[in-house]
């Protein structure tokens, strides 16, 4: 736990820099987080538009929509919602509007991933971060995905050895292998399989495989 002050006011911060308990938030909590986050310039209408969404969704509706849905509700493309916030929507945007880590985390433990900044110069990605080309991977980019986890980490041979099967299976037949085909291949279980992949099959395993977002 840490504590900032902005403008006289001091507030709590869990282990990762989110407001902790998340009704400290205040209008000079997000000014002055903004700044931390790499926006010096102040707040736009635009930015505030953001901020007021999510604070409607988390506070109204128990629930933190994922990038390209707030893009969408917002008729935002995604690349003003990067310009707008550097950091990231996780940890620019849901950060400002004082959402703590452990709220997104429980909700949807996709939001808790900012990979698509460090992705973009090298590869050619869709919005939710999936390659749009299967032949463009690498085993760099598995290193790049698993390097901005929370706590960061490093592909282990076990992770390769799935990658490598997901890849070799979608080169053969075009399609994803059910969770239970890929398990019994590589003499895992499912509980192992998820503590390899703790965000699923398909948004973890198979997109560090570089395979398509089929749903």
């Amino acid at each position: 736990m840490s504590r900032v002050t902005f403008k006289g006011q001091s507030y709590d911060l869990d282990d990762y820099g989110f407001l902790d308990p998340p009704d400290q938030w205040t209008r000079s909590f997000a000014e002055g987080m903004a700044k931390m986050v790499g926006i010096t310039t102040g707040l736009t209408d635009r930015h505030w538009q953001i901020i007021r969404y999510l604070r409607h969704k988390f506070l109204e509706e128990d629930t933190v929509p994922v990038v390209v849905l707030a893009c969408g509700d917002n008729a935002m493309r995604l690349s003003e919602l990067r310009s707008l916030f550097p950091t990231g929507y996780h940890r620019g945007a849901c950060k400002i509007a004082g959402i703590n880590y452990r709220f997104m985390y429980e909700t949807n433990y996709w939001l808790t991933y900012e990979t698509w900044a460090p992705l973009k110069p090298r590869y050619d990605l869709t919005q939710l971060g999936f390659l749009k080309d299967f032949e463009t991977w690498d085993e760099d980019f598995i290193e790049t995905l698993m390097g901005q986890l929370d706590p960061p980490s490093s592909p282990t041979e076990r992770h390769l050895q799935v990658v490598r099967y997901l890849r070799d299976y979608y080169v053969v037949n075009r399609l994803i292998p059910p969770v239970f085909e890929a398990c019994s291949a590589n003499d895992l279980t499912l509980e192992e399989l998820k503590d390899l992949f703790p965000a699923g099959f398909r948004r973890g395993a198979c997109r560090m495989a570089g395979l398509p977002f089929l749903g």
